[in-house]
This record gives C-alpha cells, sequence and structure tokens, in this order.
C-alpha cells in the first residue's frame, strides 16, 4: 500500500527536510508534464512533489504544458490558448519524445496533455508545485483547486507579471 505524503513536522507544506520535487515530473523518462511521467515520479523515485506549469485553452480548460505553443512537445502546432480541449486532447504529446534509447517509444500510446484537474484527481495524495504561465490561467486554476479542496496541498507559484492585474483571483 502505498503511503500518503503528508507535510513535514513545522511547516504545512514544506517541513523541514530536503524534498524530491519532480519537475514537470521528470521529464527524462517519460514526456514532460504528462500523466506518465507524474506517475513515473511518484511510483519509481517515491518523490515528494510534482511541478507542472498550466496554460488555459481557448474554451477556458486548465491544461498541463510549459511552452506557448504545442510545437515542442506534440505533433501538433500552434499556441495552446488558440486551440480547444476538443482539439488538445487530440494530440499525441510523446510524439517528440525520445527515450534514453532514443527511440520514439511511446509515439501513438495514448499519451496526452492532462488537465489540471485531472492531476489533482489522479494524484490525491501528492503535494504539488503549479506555475500559471499566464495571467488567464491564474483564475480558472484556482476554481480548479477549491474545487478539488486541494488547497492545502497546492502552491501556486507564479512570475509577478502572470498573475498581476485583473487575474488575482487567485486571492
Amino acid at each position: 500500500m502505498r503511503r500518503v505524503r503528508r507535510p513535514r513536522p513545522g511547516h504545512p507544506f514544506f517541513g523541514g527536510a530536503p524534498l524530491l520535487i519532480a519537475h514537470r515530473g521528470g521529464a527524462k523518462l517519460a514526456p514532460e508534464n504528462t500523466m506518465p511521467a507524474f506517475r513515473q515520479a511518484v511510483d519509481d523515485w517515491d518523490a515528494d512533489m510534482l511541478e507542472m506549469d498550466v496554460r488555459p485553452t481557448r474554451d477556458g480548460r486548465v491544461v498541463v504544458i510549459h511552452d506557448e505553443t504545442v510545437d515542442r512537445t506534440t505533433n501538433g502546432h500552434g499556441p495552446i490558448a488558440g486551440m480547444t480541449w476538443d482539439e488538445v486532447r487530440s494530440l499525441d504529446a510523446a510524439y517528440r519524445f525520445r527515450d534514453p534509447d532514443g527511440e520514439h517509444s511511446l509515439r501513438g500510446t495514448g499519451v496526452g496533455l492532462p488537465l489540471f484537474a485531472e492531476v489533482l484527481e489522479a494524484f490525491p495524495d501528492m503535494r504539488i508545485i503549479v506555475e500559471p504561465k499566464t495571467a488567464e490561467a491564474a483564475g480558472p486554476l484556482v476554481r480548479e483547486i477549491r474545487a478539488a479542496r486541494a488547497e492545502e496541498r497546492v502552491l501556486v507559484g507564479a512570475e509577478f507579471e502572470a498573475t498581476r492585474g485583473g487575474a488575482r483571483g487567485y486571492r
């Protein structure tokens, strides 16, 4: 049985000991910011936290992806903000990924970009550090955190410019 990862004594989120934080899920052995990467970080590496970036789609869904466009990590092209969730979920997020042997071993296996809500649901015992990459992502992101009642296990960290002004719905 997997242990529930709770904050260490002394601080509700970080605690006092060094922590293993899986940046983008650990992008060398599985495609970054995907469920296989997060699953591997939790199951194989015993990560204490998951770290990820989010951006909104044209129809307001909060998708886990670092780049402004889908070009570098998928078989698609263009900005994620210009796509609907239906368009995004049809992309192959393993298309450009090469495993340690240099092979495209996960291409065409159904690896997609996850919604942030899916990550919250799939990893209910994990602490998460999430960065909204745009001001438009901040409000919807916080609504999803609250809807999942995950306020105590999610830390939102962002560049000041990404969350200032009208997007301050995170407070």
